[in-house]
């Protein structure tokens, strides 16, 4: 009940957040997030079982789309839209943004929502560089700038 209950609550911030003239622009970035996201899901969680979301009314494969739909990807969107030029400045930037997306991981994992298996938040950050630096890369390639 947790993830449907977080899952609209980030769909309502980001909504707030994003500029929908700029959805040409976030678009790419949501679904990037999304299949960097399941990707890592496969692999992680389905294959190797290195965690696992745990609700008690709701499967983990079910868990596993709302995470990679509306949770995850739409932090994407936002971490594009309010990126920063220059490159002090990004790096500021993208450190914030891993800080606070291990924080939200951290609040699943605390309450009892994000189960580690063998898995820790140092490959969780090294999961949100890659990610965050993959959106970047894909933006500065079709919008070159």
């Amino acid at each position: 009940m947790w993830y449907i209950i977080f899952s609209i609550f980030t769909v309502i911030i980001s909504l707030f957040l994003i500029d929908r003239k700029k959805l040409k622009v976030l678009i790419p970035a949501y679904l990037l997030s999304s299949v960097i996201g399941f990707s890592l899901d496969v692999i992680f969680d389905f294959t190797l079982k290195c965690y696992y979301y745990t609700d008690a009314h709701i499967p983990n494969g079910v868990l596993s789309f709302l995470m990679e739909t509306f949770i995850g990807p739409p932090y994407g969107m936002i971490f594009i839209q309010y990126m920063p030029k220059g490159k002090i400045r990004y790096i500021i930037y993208m450190a914030a943004w891993i800080l606070f997306l291990t924080a939200v991981e951290a609040v699943f994992h605390i309450n009892g929502l994000l189960i580690y298996n063998r898995w820790n938040y140092f490959f969780s950050v090294i999961t949100y560089i890659f990610t965050l630096l993959a959106i970047t890369a894909q933006y500065k390639y079709l919008f070159k700038e």
